[in-house]
Protein backbone atom coordinates (compact mmCIF):
# COMPACT_ATOMS: atom_id res chain seq x y z
CA UNK A 1 0.00 0.00 0.00
CA UNK A 2 2.75 2.39 0.79
CA UNK A 3 4.52 1.24 -2.44
CA UNK A 4 1.44 2.18 -4.39
CA UNK A 5 1.14 5.70 -2.65
CA UNK A 6 4.70 6.51 -3.34
CA UNK A 7 4.03 5.76 -7.23
CA UNK A 8 0.81 7.69 -7.13
CA UNK A 9 2.53 11.13 -5.43
CA UNK A 10 6.06 10.62 -8.00
CA UNK A 11 3.62 10.63 -11.11
CA UNK A 12 1.04 13.40 -9.62
CA UNK A 13 4.41 15.03 -8.89
CA UNK A 14 5.95 14.12 -12.84
CA UNK A 15 3.04 15.48 -14.06
CA UNK A 16 2.59 19.01 -12.40
CA UNK A 17 6.03 19.40 -13.59
CA UNK A 18 5.18 19.13 -17.06
CA UNK A 19 2.50 21.45 -17.00
CA UNK A 20 4.50 24.09 -14.69
CA UNK A 21 7.40 23.95 -17.58
CA UNK A 22 5.15 23.81 -20.56
CA UNK A 23 3.03 27.02 -18.67
CA UNK A 24 6.85 28.36 -18.16
CA UNK A 25 8.10 28.60 -21.41
CA UNK A 26 9.95 30.85 -22.92
CA UNK A 27 8.35 30.85 -25.86
CA UNK A 28 4.91 31.95 -23.58
CA UNK A 29 5.57 35.48 -23.65
CA UNK A 30 6.54 36.54 -27.41
CA UNK A 31 4.17 34.57 -28.61
CA UNK A 32 1.00 36.39 -27.01
CA UNK A 33 2.42 39.50 -28.10
CA UNK A 34 2.80 37.53 -31.84
CA UNK A 35 -0.77 36.46 -31.58
CA UNK A 36 -2.03 40.27 -30.00
CA UNK A 37 -0.05 41.90 -33.03
CA UNK A 38 -1.97 39.08 -35.17
CA UNK A 39 -5.21 40.22 -34.60
CA UNK A 40 -4.46 43.73 -35.19
CA UNK A 41 -3.20 42.96 -38.50
CA UNK A 42 -6.56 40.92 -38.73
CA UNK A 43 -8.61 43.86 -38.02
CA UNK A 44 -6.53 46.43 -40.09
CA UNK A 45 -7.56 43.23 -43.06
CA UNK A 46 -11.11 43.96 -41.76
CA UNK A 47 -11.12 47.49 -42.08
CA UNK A 48 -9.92 47.02 -45.92
CA UNK A 49 -7.17 49.46 -44.67
CA UNK A 50 -3.81 48.61 -46.75
CA UNK A 51 -1.50 51.32 -45.21
CA UNK A 52 -2.56 50.45 -41.62
CA UNK A 53 -2.42 46.65 -42.61
CA UNK A 54 1.17 46.87 -43.80
CA UNK A 55 2.32 48.57 -40.45
CA UNK A 56 0.45 46.35 -38.24
CA UNK A 57 2.48 43.59 -40.53
CA UNK A 58 6.25 45.35 -39.45
CA UNK A 59 4.89 45.23 -35.42
CA UNK A 60 4.42 41.36 -36.17
CA UNK A 61 7.42 40.80 -37.78
CA UNK A 62 9.59 42.41 -35.46
CA UNK A 63 7.55 40.10 -32.54
CA UNK A 64 8.29 36.86 -34.38
CA UNK A 65 11.94 37.93 -34.61
CA UNK A 66 11.72 37.78 -30.37
CA UNK A 67 10.07 34.01 -30.28
CA UNK A 68 13.40 32.07 -29.05
CA UNK A 69 14.12 28.75 -30.95
CA UNK A 70 15.31 27.17 -28.14
CA UNK A 71 13.15 24.43 -26.37
CA UNK A 72 10.93 24.19 -30.24
CA UNK A 73 11.12 20.91 -31.94
CA UNK A 74 12.04 21.23 -35.41
CA UNK A 75 8.66 21.57 -36.56
CA UNK A 76 8.16 24.10 -34.36
CA UNK A 77 11.09 26.21 -35.32
CA UNK A 78 10.42 25.51 -38.62
CA UNK A 79 7.04 27.53 -38.74
CA UNK A 80 8.89 30.61 -37.32
CA UNK A 81 10.30 31.75 -40.91
CA UNK A 82 7.38 31.01 -42.19
CA UNK A 83 5.46 33.66 -40.53
CA UNK A 84 8.50 35.85 -40.77
CA UNK A 85 8.04 35.34 -44.36
CA UNK A 86 4.42 36.23 -44.63
CA UNK A 87 4.51 39.35 -42.22
CA UNK A 88 7.54 40.57 -44.00
CA UNK A 89 5.80 40.43 -47.45
CA UNK A 90 2.34 41.99 -45.83
CA UNK A 91 4.41 44.66 -44.70
CA UNK A 92 6.69 45.46 -47.93
CA UNK A 93 3.26 45.90 -49.86
CA UNK A 94 -0.07 47.85 -49.47
CA UNK A 95 -2.07 46.35 -51.72
CA UNK A 96 -5.38 44.54 -49.75
CA UNK A 97 -5.89 41.92 -51.84
CA UNK A 98 -2.26 40.72 -52.04
CA UNK A 99 -2.02 41.38 -48.33
CA UNK A 100 -4.83 38.98 -47.50
CA UNK A 101 -3.33 36.17 -50.04
CA UNK A 102 -0.17 36.04 -47.59
CA UNK A 103 -2.42 36.39 -44.35
CA UNK A 104 -4.28 32.82 -45.39
CA UNK A 105 -0.62 31.32 -45.22
CA UNK A 106 0.32 33.32 -42.17
CA UNK A 107 -2.73 32.13 -40.05
CA UNK A 108 -2.23 28.60 -41.28
CA UNK A 109 1.10 28.55 -39.90
CA UNK A 110 0.27 30.47 -36.79
CA UNK A 111 -2.55 28.39 -35.96
CA UNK A 112 -0.34 25.51 -36.32
CA UNK A 113 2.66 26.48 -33.93
CA UNK A 114 -0.46 27.90 -31.41
CA UNK A 115 -1.92 24.26 -31.15
CA UNK A 116 1.38 22.19 -31.21
CA UNK A 117 2.74 25.02 -28.14
CA UNK A 118 -0.74 25.19 -26.44
CA UNK A 119 0.36 28.43 -24.45
CA UNK A 120 -1.71 30.76 -25.95
CA UNK A 121 -2.95 33.55 -23.04
CA UNK A 122 -6.70 33.61 -24.46
CA UNK A 123 -9.13 31.42 -26.31
CA UNK A 124 -8.37 31.22 -29.88
CA UNK A 125 -11.26 30.76 -32.45
CA UNK A 126 -10.09 29.39 -35.60
CA UNK A 127 -12.90 30.76 -38.59
CA UNK A 128 -13.06 29.60 -41.59
CA UNK A 129 -14.44 31.83 -44.94
CA UNK A 130 -16.76 29.62 -47.24
CA UNK A 131 -16.28 32.67 -49.75
CA UNK A 132 -12.35 32.54 -49.92
CA UNK A 133 -12.04 28.99 -48.82
CA UNK A 134 -9.24 30.43 -46.07
CA UNK A 135 -9.03 30.11 -42.38
CA UNK A 136 -7.60 32.72 -39.80
CA UNK A 137 -7.91 33.22 -35.74
CA UNK A 138 -9.60 35.25 -34.05
CA UNK A 139 -10.47 36.68 -30.39
CA UNK A 140 -14.23 36.23 -31.04
CA UNK A 141 -16.26 33.27 -31.86
CA UNK A 142 -18.10 36.42 -34.29
CA UNK A 143 -15.71 36.66 -36.76
CA UNK A 144 -15.19 39.60 -39.04
CA UNK A 145 -13.72 38.30 -42.05
CA UNK A 146 -9.76 39.64 -42.87
CA UNK A 147 -10.59 38.09 -46.66
CA UNK A 148 -13.56 39.89 -47.37
CA UNK A 149 -14.25 42.76 -44.64
CA UNK A 150 -17.47 41.35 -43.55
CA UNK A 151 -18.94 39.99 -40.46
CA UNK A 152 -20.76 36.69 -39.73
CA UNK A 153 -19.67 35.28 -42.85
CA UNK A 154 -17.53 32.55 -41.37
CA UNK A 155 -17.80 30.04 -39.29
CA UNK A 156 -15.97 28.52 -36.15
CA UNK A 157 -14.47 25.45 -37.16
CA UNK A 158 -12.00 25.19 -33.81
CA UNK A 159 -11.43 26.17 -30.12
CA UNK A 160 -8.16 27.06 -29.01
CA UNK A 161 -8.79 27.06 -25.37
CA UNK A 162 -6.65 29.49 -22.78
CA UNK A 163 -3.25 27.92 -21.42
CA UNK A 164 -4.17 26.53 -17.78
CA UNK A 165 -2.01 29.09 -15.55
Amino acid sequence: MKTLKTTVLFWAITLLSIVTVKAQSPQAKPLNTVITNYLALKDALVSGDGTVAEAKAKTLLASVGEVPKTGLSGDEAALLPKLEFDSRHISEVNKIAHQREHFASLSNNLYTLVKKLKINNTVLYRQYCTMTKAYYLSGSDKGKDPYMGMSNCSKVTETLPAAKK
